[in-house]
């Protein structure tokens, strides 16, 4: 019965798919009898091995999928009429609030005096602990001499007079009553009789070995230009901006500092850290003081996110100099460039050049297509060798699997 089965199916027609054709004849992939197919141990130590590369490979593409990417571009700066923002944090270990002033001019000697933010700044003993509370400093205002307000003193509220409110005494009475009307307080800040009295006063009271910490915003014209702090005070005489400042009392400006945080703009993700960031210059004892210059080169950045967010900012990179003080002879030996003004001093250019980042994924189809390629891959290249190894195994007499 079972021969004369397997006679009638070896006889029987070829199924036809309907189409005129066997579609069988188009599988690629051919079957073969479990009965003919042989196992072997090295078959099956290649094929755990196989299995862990998959899921070694397949782990890293898929970490290498989830992990952004970052394509830089230089292109050149159009841009026009822009500002520039500047974030400043520096610790003074040695110079008190009361000397630490900071002024901001650009290329063309114009003083920045109307600049959109002001410095805080923070007093601090020998060991870099803070004493008091903050204080507001205008930017190019410099030191303040005002006289003690009448104990009787009403100030005025500059139209944010109430009824229940008649005067107002300092400058926290004035902004609090500004701000419960929603009012600018810019003006007021810098003006008002009440602010520029508490800024005075702030620091007037000051102990020995006392450091200042300068921290804050400011956004200026995007050209060239400098912000610094230095010995003396700061005026404007014939558009130009100078120093006033007693050269025997300049060895006692110890410039030393701590350059917490420098940066031109808002930071992105992924962004390359600031280059003067943790940067620190220290005076030691019997050591000159002296003039720390840095010369920034400020490059305008654009970066665009996976949902064409953007961001304009910039990153940049620097170069130092430090030129000691020398105290001047004033016998007619003197050079012009022997001149030193005791400070540290942040001179920035603007880059013609732009950066454009663009953070991007690859499609999920890419990723798709290389998870296939690793499987398919792999299976094939473990059958190349399995082949191989039994192959030189049927040719050696010695063995027998």
């Amino acid at each position: 019965m079972m021969q004369e089965s397997a006679g009638k199916d070896a006889k029987s027609p070829r199924q036809s798919s309907g189409f005129g054709f066997d579609l069988k004849q188009f599988d690629v992939y051919q079957k073969i009898d479990d009965s003919y197919k042989v196992q072997t141990q090295s078959g099956a130590t290649i094929s755990i091995l196989g299995w862990i590369l998959i899921v070694f490979l397949t782990f890293f593409e898929i970490r290498n999928y989830m992990t952004p990417k970052f394509q830089e571009r230089m292109a050149v700066d159009t841009s026009l009429g822009e500002q520039l923002m500047i974030n400043v944090n520096i610790t003074f270990h040695s110079l008190n609030c009361n000397e630490a002033h900071l002024d901001v001019m650009d290329v063309a000697g114009d003083n920045q005096l109307s600049v959109e933010h002001d410095m805080i700044k923070q007093r601090i003993d020998k060991f870099g602990r803070p004493i008091g509370k903050a204080g507001v400093e205008i930017i190019g205002e410099g030191k303040l001499d005002v006289p003690d307000l009448p104990k009787d003193y009403c100030g005025s509220c500059y139209g944010a007079e109430t009824p229940a409110r008649k005067c107002c005494n300092t400058c926290e009475e004035l902004l609090r009553a500004y701000q419960e009307l929603q009012w600018n307080t810019v003006n007021i800040m810098r003006n008002s009789t009440q602010c520029i009295h508490d800024r005075a006063k702030h620091f007037a009271e000051l102990g020995p070995n006392e450091g200042c910490v300068i921290s804050g915003s400011m956004k200026v014209n995007k050209v060239a230009g400098n912000f610094h702090i230095a010995h003396g005070e700061s005026v404007i005489r014939d558009s130009r901006h100078i120093h006033h400042f007693n050269p025997e009392t300049a060895p006692t400006f110890n410039i030393s500092h701590t350059i917490n945080s420098l940066s031109f703009g808002e930071a992105y993700e992924n962004m390359p850290s600031n280059s003067l960031d943790k940067v620190q210059k220290i005076i030691g004892e019997g050591n000159s003081t002296g003039l720390f210059q840095y010369f920034i080169k400020v490059i305008p950045t654009i970066y665009t996110d996976n949902f064409n967010n953007r961001v304009i900012t910039n990153q940049y990179t620097y170069s130092d100099r430090f030129r000691p003080f020398v105290m001047p002879k004033f016998d007619g030996t003197d050079k012009p460039g022997d001149a030193v003004l005791p400070g540290i001093f942040f001179v920035f250019e603007i880059s013609p050049f732009m950066i454009e980042a663009q953070k991007h994924t690859f499609p999920f189809s890419h990723f798709l297509t290389k998870i296939c390629a690793i499987v398919g891959g792999t299976f094939t290249m473990i059958g190349v060798v399995d082949g191989l190894i039994y192959r030189l195994t049927k040719l050696s007499p010695a063995k027998k699997l």
